[in-house]
């Protein structure tokens, strides 16, 4: 019932009655009851498998004092618990649940089980998938406390890509070239997105030589160029992947177009395999084919062929610039991500 009750100086004043008093512990400390759930913060997650080889996660998760105060008034007062709820992105393809249910919020390390499969089917592999977690206190209600949610946790991850930025059509061809150990030192962490350059591509293209064929290439002795010392140039140039823009110079940081990059993994796959039959022989000429290069005709025909290096929606090729509004748009340009897809595709086709 309300209180009230006159000042000497005629005001009157109107109270409640006193809330009801909470506490827990020595001292006797007094819990509100909760009306929101602070957000929690999750760090050091390590992927692991369960004795039946299911694969899971492990991290640790820092619960703020309000929600576990939170915690101690609903067991007390509705004999329920908080929950914390986990989402997963693997490799890109979308958030979805991880359930991880209800436990003790302190400051512990914690565990919950990964999906076996993700995206219709595909296996998660948690040493090499790239997978994304996050964390959020949530609490369905009871007959003295609402229902409450937190704001979902900081994003941590395992398996990060070896890349620092690309476009989304490309990533999970990315993610399968890293797990496949075909991303050179060279390009991790790069932005997969701009241009590649003839000393980054001689690294993938020994990379893919190397991994198909088990073996280690050696790199040309005496070193022919004046300009470029790394021994991936000089394998590439001795497997005849590669040559020289003159007879003592490389050109290590020049960027390359579609035409060359077509014909450097067209040698590449020469030296894996120089006996196949690397005919072209019907196939047909692209819309653009007067602005392939002679040398490079066989190259971006058999690239096509095997369907490594697709053209436009028209069909070009687009195997270079060929006029100055092209070479401004970077027009006919490999870049780095559209590189290391025609590896992957190149080391399929190999397989």
């Amino acid at each position: 019932m309300l209180v009230s009750y006159n000042t000497e100086d005629g005001e009157t004043f109107i109270l409640s009655p006193w809330s009801e008093i909470l506490a827990y512990g020595m001292g006797g400390i007094s819990l509100e009851k909760p009306t929101s759930l602070e957000t929690p913060t999750i760090s050091n997650p390590v992927g692991g498998k369960n004795p039946d080889g299911s694969p899971k996660i492990s991290y640790t998760i820092s619960t703020p004092k309000q929600v576990q105060d939170a915690s101690n008034y609903i067991q007390a007062r509705d004999m329920k618990n908080i929950e914390a709820q986990n989402q997963i992105n693997i490799n890109n393809t979308g958030w979805i649940k991880a359930d991880a249910g209800a436990w003790w919020l302190g400051s512990e390390f914690r565990s919950f089980d990964v999906p076996i499969t993700y995206d219709n089917g595909k296996e998660v592999i948690i040493d090499k998938s790239y997978i994304q977690i996050k964390t959020r206190y949530v609490y369905d209600g009871g007959s003295n406390v609402g229902a409450l949610q937190s704001e979902w946790s900081n994003i941590i991850s395992i398996n990060a890509p070896a890349w620092k930025n690309a476009s989304t059509w490309a990533t999970e061809e990315l993610q399968k070239a890293s797990e496949l150990g075909l991303i050179p030192d060279i390009l991790k962490g790069a932005d997969m997105t701009k241009p590649i350059t003839r000393e980054e591509f001689c690294e993938l293209a020994v990379l893919l030589y190397e991994e198909v064929t088990q073996t280690t290439a050696t790199p040309a002795s005496p070193n022919p160029f004046t300009d470029a010392t790394n021994n991936q140039i000089l394998k590439a140039y001795a497997l005849g992947i590669t040559t020289g823009t003159s007879a003592t110079t490389f050109s290590p940081k020049m960027l390359i177009n579609r035409e060359q990059a077509a014909t450097m993994l067209f040698r590449a796959i020469k030296a894996i395999a120089p006996n196949a039959d690397y005919s072209v022989k019907g196939v047909k000429d692209f819309p653009d084919q007067k602005d392939i290069s002679s040398w490079a005709v066989d190259g971006t025909k058999y690239m096509s062929k095997l369907g490594i290096i697709k053209g436009d929606s028209s069909g070009n090729f687009m195997p270079k610039a060929t006029t100055s509004a092209q070479t401004a748009s970077g027009y006919g340009m490999a870049t780095r991500e559209a590189a290391v897809l025609m590896t992957v595709r190149t080391y399929d086709a190999m397989e």
